[in-house]
């Protein structure tokens, strides 16, 4: 709808042109200054919503472009279809969409309040959310991009280092290697800087939805807030799932540039032919971004699901069966809803079926099978109390395909998203990548027995104690959950999507669910349901 701000609406119907200096958003027109006089004084635009029409102009663009009438009958809306979820004129009640709808409120019952709705502070809290939220990955990726000159004057010291050694054979070489760095940095810059900019777009639309949103908290009507406030919304949106894609995509993984160096330097006169590799890393994104509650609309949405609290998990016992193993020491839940159940000593791993039948029985070569964890419906990793491998097993052949080796035997487990996380028996948490076995120390000092992850966030037993801690991959612990009159020699450990943490007690024979903040508990099974001191435990919401 094109709207006219230039003339008054009602002079014109009497062929005089007066400039408006008022706007009435009923009327959907301006107003001279004796008209807006009369219309102020008149039974039936008294309570008209007049604004002056400078502000007006201060509305964005959607908002006063947005239609206060019916298009169909060309009244004016008088009603809110809530099973339509639409604005309805008195015309629209008595048509055969509307016929038979039984909740019809009057618009101003629903346009009332209308800034100070949950809708309208939902979206401006996330807008902020938002705009911080790319606001520290463009800090973010600014430091990637500002450390690639801290890395190549390192790899180039490096290289300078060791130049002076040698003769002037190495020139070339020198020059060759220099050039790759210098490639390489260049393309990754590049990409960074696409990323980058298109960062700063998504910033300078968020900062116009939040100027947007002022303008319309100061200037609107309840009717133009109401309807802009939905639009609003699929902007927010949009913006949401733009950032979502960035993360998801790949794009914000954080790139090191890093070299290796010939081992045959010393010799370098008599095998030297290349100076060294550059290398490129590509580690995942990490960044914790602020996350709110999801977003809710007014009378347009439905409300989200809310986290389960532990008060109300409940167990049901839905089969029993003996796994024949003398010595559990973990267990997985496959994708296929199998379980596996893996023994300490004899080593070996017990698949069985949905229905509790043992479909085979794996001897394992790894001695002393502290812990399983399911990769994918036919694989299984295991961690050893002696040796320092996670040994990767097919669960159709019985037959180990890949070994990945680690500097310590590890006590726990876990797989996610093509990365291990391990406990070594010593040192702190390690996180290994299986696609080229690459491994980081995670959790700062952080040593631990038995541990779950969900996201960012690590749980796990403390070494030598009682305590479960939370803590992120920073090392920044959460909380922790220290009760041994509840919980005594912490096991198998494990967690729901909601943050919830199941643990077995060993010593206190029983399991015990922690809520996602760390400070409620439920005994889930007692001693009494239970036919020994548990060891471990498996969740999955397949």
């Amino acid at each position: 709808m094109s709207i006219s701000f230039d003339n008054c609406g009602i002079c014109n119907l009497r062929h005089i042109w007066k400039l408006s200096v008022n706007w009435c958003s009923d009327c959907d027109e301006g107003l001279c200054q004796d008209c807006s006089g009369h219309h102020s004084l008149s039974k039936l635009s008294r309570n008209h919503s007049v604004v002056p029409i400078a502000e007006n102009k201060k509305l964005p663009s959607f908002v006063e472009n947005i239609k206060l009438h019916c298009d169909e009958h060309d009244e004016k809306y008088l009603l809110f279809c809530k099973e339509h979820n639409e604005c309805v004129c008195r015309k629209c009640v008595i048509t055969e969409k509307h016929g038979e709808c039984k909740e019809m409120i009057p618009i101003e019952d629903v346009i009332k309040n209308s800034k100070t709705s949950a809708a309208f502070t939902e979206i401006e809290s996330s807008l902020h959310e938002l705009k911080a939220n790319f606001g520290l990955i463009l800090e973010n990726r600014q430091k990637n991009l500002c450390s690639f000159s801290a890395s190549k004057n390192l790899i180039e010291s490096e290289i300078s280092a060791i130049r002076k050694q040698i003769n002037h054979h190495l020139d070339l070489v020198q020059d060759n290697v220099k050039a790759e760095l210098n490639k390489a940095v260049e393309n990754s810059t590049k990409k960074i800087q696409i990323v980058i900019a298109s960062l700063k777009k998504h910033q300078i639309e968020i900062e116009k939805c939040i100027e947007d949103l002022e303008n319309i908290k100061k200037h609107a009507t309840d009717m133009q807030t109401f309807l802009g406030t939905a639009q609003l919304d699929i902007k927010l949106r949009k913006q949401e799932k733009d950032l979502q894609d960035l993360v998801d995509g790949g794009t914000l993984a954080h790139t090191v540039v890093s070299s290796q160096l010939n081992p045959l330097l010393q010799n370098i006169h008599k095998h030297m032919t290349s100076f060294g590799k550059i290398i490129i890393d590509v580690i995942p994104f990490q960044l914790s971004l602020r996350r709110s509650k999801q977003s809710q609309a007014q009378m347009m949405k439905v409300m989200g699901k809310p986290k389960c609290s532990v008060e109300n998990i409940t167990l049901e016992l839905k089969i029993k069966f003996k796994t024949k193993a003398f010595n559990v020491s973990g267990c997985c839940i496959l994708p296929s809803g199998k379980l596996v159940v893996s023994n300490n000593c004899p080593s070996h791993l017990t698949l069985f079926s949905p229905d509790g039948k043992i479909n085979r029985k794996i001897n394992c070569d790894l001695p002393y099978i502290y812990d399983v964890a399911c990769v994918d419906d036919t694989t299984v990793a295991v961690v050893s109390m002696t040796m320092e491998n996670i040994e990767l097993i097919d669960m159709e052949s019985g037959k180990t395909f890949t070994i990945v080796r680690t500097y310590s035997p590890c006590c726990g487990l876990t797989y996610k998203n093509n990365h291990f996380i391990v406990s070594p028996q010593k040192g702190q948490i390690q996180e290994i990548r299986i696609d080229d076995t690459k491994t980081y120390g995670i959790g700062s000092s952080m040593s631990s027995l038995h541990l779950a992850a969900l996201g960012n966030k690590l749980y796990s037993r403390k070494r030598d104690t009682n305590t479960i801690v939370c803590h992120n991959k920073n090392g920044d612990v959460l909380w922790t959950y220290t009760d041994t009159s509840v919980l005594n020699v912490p096991r198998g450990i494990t967690v729901d999507e909601y943050g919830n943490i199941f643990v077995v007690g060993n010593k206190s024979k029983n399991v015990v669910a922690i809520s996602s903040h760390g400070r409620g508990h439920k005994i889930l099974l007692s001693e009494k349901d239970l036919c020994g001191s548990p060891w471990a435990l498996c969740y999955s919401n397949n």
